[in-house]
């Protein structure tokens, strides 16, 4: 059975041409969907968690585990060492967690970057 990471590469390399040298300027980007529920104390605890990733463009600069576009803006945390998480949401009730926990400044809609 492939594993979670295993699968979020396969679906990031089917998103770029592969004429590109690495990811960063290939416009790439992907969502992850989790979901799930257990028990606590006899009662069911639904979560879910999202995710939105994109590959950083050309001119990115990675300043201590964030990438910046070329002026000056923030994109996002560092993540795969070429990707920018762009907006995070976790919703987790009964563990106190609910909603947004980062979007971008610059933008955190797909393919925009």
């Amino acid at each position: 059975m492939l594993g979670l990471q295993t699968l979020i590469e396969m679906v990031i390399y089917c998103l770029i041409d592969i004429t590109f040298p690495s990811y960063i300027g290939s416009g790439a980007w992907l969502t992850n969907h989790q979901w799930g529920d257990y028990m606590v104390d006899g009662e069911i605890c639904e979560w879910d968690y999202f995710v939105k990733i994109i590959a950083v463009p050309i001119d990115a600069i990675n300043n201590s585990g964030v990438w910046y576009n070329a002026d000056g803006t923030e994109i996002g945390p560092v993540i795969w060492g070429e990707f920018a998480i762009v907006q995070e949401v976790n919703n987790d009730p009964c563990a106190g967690a609910e909603g947004l926990i980062y979007k971008s400044p610059v933008d955190p809609g797909l393919g925009n970057l």
